[in-house]
């Protein structure tokens, strides 16, 4: 970038070939302002339509390959089950007592806005989830074996009534056992003896729990009434809950409230993107805009700098909403690096125009625009190699940034020239002698350079690879800080629970369900587990269902002659109530329709399966893992296990954000090794073609590796490590390090490897296009993506350390090894 900045502070032309290509395209530096201007009306409408199709996307998932496994299960675990797009509001009290109660309340004022909410899930009182406890035990036996079923037919029939109830009134007499004697007073007639109740006990501690063991954490589900289609739709809608919650908790003290799930989510990071667009975009002009007083004091050119500065910008949000159509959490960066390379365009004319106060606008731009778009081709070419990175939102960002190159050089050619011809002072070099030109200091900064950097990598290593999934988080995000906090509160000590997805056809989700249930049996005895919870027995078994719709008939009209029995055996109304809370689902709305609320939490087959993703026939079922670690925290080893175990044959993958980061991270590491060699050999081919000259390819060779592993070095100092969005990078780096490797080179020879003159011609331009990208890296690292501000500070950290040695110790190298010539011979 800026590669023609260096072309009006010294002699001679770099890019000839490209200069007669520019030349044979544009009528030797003539432009044709009517063609233009027909162009630019014809662009218009194009860029109008652009504005209107550019949205913010806050979906994190939307920023991550779809074709990877993890994250495929992470969307369908949000979009397959009703309540994965549920707003979560979680109350924290000193007193349990208060929590219960303004947990109540706030669910009933929810409840009754029917306009704002659709259904609310709390840690309800047990009387009034037996309604939906019974109606799940109603659709259980629904499904469960019919052999059992017809054995428990059997046994209730004729005498064997009688023995079934005195075996009952035995245990509840007898037994020692307190499970037993419980299960023998609401179940005399052993109608659940057909159940696996241990699994539905595992089933409703691992997935239902809503409140923390002490009482004084809770948490409720709330639906929205219609969806809530946009980050603003989604704020305001949050803004009416709250309003709720606040008259709910109004007079409590102590009373903590916190918001988390996809629309808390989706309203701070589309309000995020807008603050960090305003911020980095307003921060960069400014650093910008003092740089270029610093170094030129002149306002006039500031000012109109800035404004075609903006222009670019439009066209540049434009042209993105036409190719990409939107701006998400990891490409709201490219509009920093934009602002910090486009600049250097403007600054070269008018650094021309100050060389060559004679030339009009039309030399002016004949003698600008072909190194100045040699230096675009190669910033565009290395950004566009992000095209290749397994992240969706990172290839977003470096194709937006290639179109803002593009369009900043061409308003840039456009007006400048005119603007700039005719009123440039011209100004000399400062030639005197400086301590950055004596060789003493290159020698003894070479030495600590390399030394240095030698030694912090032998004794603390290179920078680790971070394979958590944490740079796809937001930096400062209080629904993730309320979602780290549910996990702590609502989860078990000395554990972590992930999600697991099994898939497969709806036929046949039944059987792996119990397939799958007992190879985690299996895990938790080898200590792989500390508990699991596979809904098997509330999957649906279509033959089952039909083969035991007589059963159910049966039971129904059998009603009056066994509750007969079980009063002259003598048990109360609470040994009926199971039978009558079965036969009244049944008689009504039917098991399936009364069970819908919790069974859609599980279990995603037919319209809502398809509208997941899934292919038509298949199904998807939600169970649970608990691997030892702490909540939110899992056991690394254990968990990479058990993704192996889960891998083998059984249609089920897990779906936390825990097992993420691995997968992207192999994904990431991956692409880089595929797409450096391209690079290096583009950089080698380049380099090849501009020297022609051994000397000079290994000086670049040489700027490259020191510039690195300074960058390295200085990570592992202050403990940084790359991550899935920062290791982009390297290639970033590669790029502009080579870009101004070859101003300096090339200056050193048409001057003689005079360093002094070069420092103060070509090092200036140099040193001002770093400094304007070091700006627009920089602001990245106040984005509000964790991955997008490592990146940035990434870049930043290199960039300086690439100018440093381009600057001050490359010129000396090159005046060692080949010494010393007369101005404008090959040296």
């Amino acid at each position: 970038m800026g590669r023609a900045l260096v072309q009006a502070m010294v002699s001679g032309t770099t890019g000839r070939g490209f200069s007669v290509a520019w030349q044979a395209a544009n009528g030797h530096g003539k432009v044709d302002m009517k063609k233009n201007t027909l162009a630019l009306l014809f662009l218009l409408p194009l860029l109008v339509l652009g504005w209107m199709r550019l949205r913010l996307e806050t979906d994190i998932l939307a920023t991550l390959p779809a074709e990877v496994p993890e994250v495929r299960a992470l969307k369908l675990l949000r979009d397959g089950f009703a309540g994965g797009s549920d707003l979560i509001i979680t109350l924290e009290a000193e007193d349990e007592a208060v929590a219960e109660e303004v947990t109540a309340a706030l669910a009933a004022r929810l409840e009754a806005r029917k306009d704002l909410v659709s259904e609310v899930r709390w840690a309800q009182p047990m009387d009034q989830l037996a309604g939906t406890g019974t109606a799940l035990l109603a659709w259980a036996l629904e499904n469960a074996a019919p052999k059992k079923l017809h054995e428990t037919r059997t046994r209730l029939e004729g005498a064997g009534l009688e023995a079934q109830l005195q075996k009952s009134l035995r245990e509840v007499t007898n037994s020692l056992d307190a499970e037993r004697v419980q299960r023998a007073s609401y179940d005399p007639l052993g109608l659940l003896d057909c159940l696996d109740t241990s699994a539905a006990a595992s089933l409703e501690g691992s997935l239902f729990g809503l409140v923390s063991e002490d009482g004084t954490f809770r948490a409720l589900m709330v639906t929205p009434a219609s969806a809530v289609g946009n980050y603003k739709a989604a704020g305001l809608w949050l803004e009416q809950v709250r309003a709720e919650v606040a008259a709910a908790g109004q007079g409590r003290e102590g009373l903590q409230v916190g918001y988390t799930g996809e629309p808390a989510f989706q309203a701070e990071i589309g309000a995020g993107i807008e603050r960090d667009m305003s911020s980095t975009i307003g921060l960069t002009e400014v650093l910008i805009a003092l740089l270029f007083w610093i170094m030129f004091r002149r306002l006039k050119p500031l000012l109109w700098i800035q404004g075609l500065v903006a222009l670019s910008m439009l066209i540049t949000l434009g042209l993105g909403g036409l190719l990409v159509g939107q701006l998400s959490i990891m490409s709201l960066g490219f509009a920093a690096i934009v602002l910090g390379i486009i600049v250097d365009y403007a600054v070269l004319i008018i650094q021309e125009a100050r060389q060559h106060p004679e030339l009009d606008a039309a030399a002016l731009r004949q003698r600008a625009a072909p190194g100045i778009a040699a230096g675009a081709c190669t910033t565009a070419v290395v950004f566009l190699s992000l095209l290749f990175s397994g992240l969706p939102g990172l290839a977003e960002m470096g194709l937006l940034v290639a179109l803002g190159v593009g369009a900043g050089l061409g308003v840039m050619l456009f007006f400048v020239p005119s603007l700039a011809r005719g009123q440039q002072a011209q100004t000399a070099p400062c030639l005197a002698p400086a301590w950055h030109s004596q060789p003493r200091w290159a020698v003894l900064a070479t030495g600590v350079l390399v030394l240095g950097s030698t030694g912090v990598l032998c004794t603390r290593g290179m920078p680790i690879f971070q394979t958590s999934a944490e740079a796809l988080r937001p930096t400062d995000s209080a629904a993730m800080d309320t979602f780290q906090r549910v996990q702590e509160r609502l989860g078990r000590d000395l554990e972590a629970s992930v999600p697991v997805l099994l898939t497969g056809p709806a036929s046949e989700l039944r059987a792996r369900a119990e397939a799958l249930s007992k190879k985690l049996d299996a895990a938790v005895k080898d200590g792989l587990l500390v508990r699991h919870a596979v809904p098997a027995l509330l999957v649906e078994e279509p033959l089952a269902r039909a083969a035991n719709a007589d059963f159910i008939r049966w039971l129904c009209q059998e009603l009056p002659r066994l509750e007969q029995a079980l009063d002259a055996a003598g048990f109360t109304e609470a040994g009926m109530g199971l039978l009558r809370g079965l036969t009244d689902v049944w008689g009504k709305e039917g098991a399936q329709a009364k069970a819908a609320p919790i069974l859609n939490r599980f279990l995603a087959t037919g319209e809502r399966a398809l509208a997941a993703g899934l292919a038509p026939g298949e199904g998807v079922v939600l169970a649970s893992v608990s691997v030892p670690g702490s909540p939110g925290v899992p056991d690394r080893k254990k968990l990479g296990q058990l993704q192996a175990l889960l891998r083998d044959g059984t249609g089920a993958w897990l779906a936390g954000w825990e097992t993420l980061g691995g997968a992207l991270s192999a994904l990431v590491q991956k692409d880089l090794s595929e797409q450096m060699l391209p690079i290096l050999a583009l950089i080698t081919l380049t380099l090849l073609i501009t020297f022609r000259h051994w000397v000079d390819l290994v000086l670049s060779a040489a700027l490259l590796a020191a510039g690195l592993a300074a960058l390295a070095a200085t990570m592992s100092l202050l403990g940084l490590g790359w991550n899935l969005a920062s290791l982009a990078a390297i290639p970033l780096l590669l790029g502009t390090g080579i870009d101004y490797g070859i101003h300096i080179l090339l200056a050193l020879r048409r001057t003689g490897n005079d360093v002094r003159r070069v420092q103060a011609t070509t090092g200036r331009a140099v040193f001002f296009s770093g400094m304007t990208t070091v700006i627009g890296f920089a602001s990245l690292f106040f984005a509000g993506n964790r991955g997008i501000s490592s990146l940035g500070l990434a870049c930043c950290l290199g960039t300086l350390w690439i100018l440093l040695v381009v600057l001050w110790l490359l010129p000396h190298w090159r005046r060692w090894l080949c010494g010393t010539a007369g101005s404008g011979q090959r040296a």
